[in-house]
C-alpha cells in the first residue's frame, strides 16, 4: 500500500479537502472525497452473492471501494456506504488490516456497536455526510425560513428531519439520529 495522509475524523477530512478548493455544502459530494483520495469506487453486483453492502481493499496499490448496487439502490443508502467505507480508508486501512468487507449485519447501529472499527466508521460516515457545523448552518437557515412563512407556530421535528434529510441526502432515520447525538433535536 503506498503512503496515504491519516485523518482521525471526518472534520480534519473536511478542512483538509476544503484548503485544496473542496466545496464542503449539502449535500457533501462522497464520490468527489473519494477521488480525491485516489479510491476508486465500482458497483459490484457479485457482492450480493456475499451478502456484502460494500467493502474497501487495497488492489495494485491503491484503494478500492466496491459497492453492491442492488444493497444501495436508494442514494442516501449509497452515500452512507460509500462514507462508511471512506471511514475504514481514513481510520483503519493498513498494511497489517488490509481489507474491510461489510454486511448489513456489521452496518447495522446496533449489531457495530460491539465492534470497534465499525462503530468508528458508522460514526465517521455520519460526520462526513452530516458535519456538525453545516448542520447548525442550514438548521438555523431553515428554521428562520420556516418562522418566516409560519409566524405562529415552531417547526414540527418531524418536518425538520424531513427537510435537512433531503437537503443532506440522508435518510431520516440517519438524519434524526445525528440530530439526536448532537442534541440538536430531543
Amino acid at each position: 500500500m503506498s503512503e496515504k495522509i491519516t485523518y482521525s475524523n471526518a472534520k480534519e477530512l473536511l478542512e483538509a479537502l476544503s484548503y485544496q478548493g473542496f466545496e464542503v455544502s449539502a449535500p457533501i459530494d462522497v464520490d468527489k472525497i473519494a477521488e480525491k483520495l485516489g479510491i476508486i469506487v465500482i458497483d459490484d453486483t457479485t457482492l450480493q452473492a456475499r451478502d456484502s453492502i460494500g467493502e474497501i481493499s487495497i488492489e495494485n496499490d491503491k484503494p478500492v471501494v466496491r459497492i453492491n448496487p442492488l444493497q444501495n439502490s436508494y442514494t442516501p443508502r449509497r452515500r452512507f456506504t460509500l462514507a462508511h467505507e471512506i471511514g475504514h480508508y481514513c481510520l483503519h486501512l493498513s498494511p497489517f488490516r488490509p481489507e474491510f468487507k461489510d454486511s448489513t449485519k456489521t452496518m447495522s447501529r446496533s449489531s457495530s456497536y460491539w465492534d470497534k472499527n465499525e462503530s468508528e466508521a458508522n460514526g465517521f460516515a455520519a460526520q462526513l455526510i452530516m458535519p456538525k457545523s453545516l448542520l447548525l448552518e442550514k438548521g438555523i437557515e431553515l428554521l428562520a425560513t420556516y418562522k418566516k412563512n409560519h409566524p405562529s407556530e415552531g417547526m414540527p421535528v418531524s418536518i425538520f428531519v424531513d427537510k435537512m434529510s433531503s437537503l443532506f441526502g440522508a435518510s431520516n432515520k440517519a438524519m434524526q439520529y445525528r440530530l439526536k447525538s448532537l442534541k440538536i433535536i430531543a
